[in-house]
């Protein structure tokens, strides 16, 4: 069975054989993407501990779209992070924005990620400073999604965060509920502070109206939303964080397929499984080779644009409070862990470079003390 690759897919299609009309950095990332781990990105040599060459490897693109070599990058971030993460219980809550916001979204994407980062941050920090609620400080990390996972327009949070936090004394505090935080109050807040947030930049000319829209349309539409409940999925706890962690790892970095997602290019269609959270079964779907070249370039992550906020004591900057933390859960303080290198990662996945060289020489070296032995059982 062929095995499809993005790389094989943009070299044999490109974009621009459909027309298609692609902004800088999109048209960055297909370079690269293209010429990862081609003679386009140069070479390096491995040798053995003997200096025997074992190889000519060439290098990687190492763009964070790339689906074919972040998986270091990946194991790097999740080695650091399981070693913050407090042993505790966790919650993976889903904020998502209604639809009928998705032409904003798409004519305005830095400045919406920014917003929307900034009201999910804020109505957490609210709720959990709150004394009616918790009156703590929590730690928690946000990271940003852009697509379903049938490459559909579909920007969401994930947001990571403990089952409670430091007070102002520094002593640690459970919830007095087990959803943590009131959904429908989280709803409501959240709800709140963005669609104030997009009515302040539509008055202040910060924002890009898409094609028939106007400021009254977009403030009409603002009014309609806040009218109408919003969706958060709110997750039952987690024992501990590192399975969530574990799965935002996945999404940090390497863009919005892999590919051993990509199941065959036939009649000028890209078929593609995923796996679909509704029915936990996997899926098939599939898009023009266009369609489908559009939708991974318009989800690849923005120039100088994090994906992943952290906050409260999970923030690097409060490591003295994260240590106050953990000191309260019966944990030994933070201590930065060593981060796997690329030789550790491919012992991980089993896989190993070999030395030819060396291996013929143990096999020599065994044949020799095997007629060794041989000759001294004759005598």
């Amino acid at each position: 069975m062929t095995q499809y690759s993005l790389q094989q897919l943009f070299t044999q299609f490109p974009p621009k054989i459909f027309g298609v009309q692609l902004p800088l950095y999109q048209h960055k990332a297909l370079d690269a993407i293209t010429a990862c781990r081609t003679q386009r990105m140069g070479s390096h040599s491995q040798y053995c501990e003997q200096g025997h060459l074992c190889g000519v490897y060439y290098n990687s693109c190492r763009h964070r779209g790339c689906p074919q070599c972040q998986t270091v990058r990946r194991e790097q971030w999740l080695a650091d992070w399981s070693a913050r993460l407090l042993d505790t219980q966790h919650h993976h809550w889903i904020f998502t924005c209604p639809h009928e916001l998705l032409p904003l979204w798409r004519f305005n994407r830095a400045w919406f990620q920014g917003l929307l980062f900034k009201s999910v941050a804020e109505t957490l920090k609210k709720l959990f400073a709150d004394k009616q609620h918790l009156g703590v400080q929590a730690g928690f990390l946000l990271a940003l999604h852009t697509w379903g996972r049938n490459l559909s327009d579909h920007p969401h949070i994930h947001c990571l965060m403990t089952h409670g936090g430091l007070d102002d004394t520094g002593k640690w505090q459970q919830p007095r509920r087990k959803s943590l935080l009131p959904v429908e109050v989280v709803k409501r807040l959240f709800r709140g502070k963005l669609i104030a947030q997009i009515s302040a930049g539509l008055s202040k000319g910060e924002l890009m109206l898409p094609n028939g829209q106007t400021s009254t349309s977009v403030n009409y539409l603002l009014n309609k939303l806040g009218r109408v409940k919003w969706q958060l999925y709110a997750c039952k706890p987690y024992s501990h964080g590192f399975g969530v962690a574990k799965y935002l790892a996945r999404y940090i970095s390497g863009g919005a397929l892999k590919n051993h997602q990509i199941m065959k290019i036939k009649d000028g269609q890209v078929h593609f499984s995923y796996r679909d959270h509704r029915t936990k079964k996997m899926a098939r779907s599939r898009y023009a080779i266009a369609d489908f070249e559009r939708q991974i370039l318009r989800h690849l992550p923005l120039p100088k644009q994090q994906s992943m906020h952290y906050y409260g004591f999970y923030h690097p900057s409060q490591l003295a409070r994260l240590n106050q933390a953990r000191l309260s859960q019966g944990q030994a303080e933070y201590q930065t862990p060593s981060l796997p290198d690329w030789q550790a990662v491919m012992e991980k996945y089993g896989l190993t470079i070999h030395c030819m060289i060396c291996e013929e020489l143990v096999a020599e070296e065994k044949r020799r003390l095997k007629l060794d032995a041989i000759r001294q059982n004759r005598h």
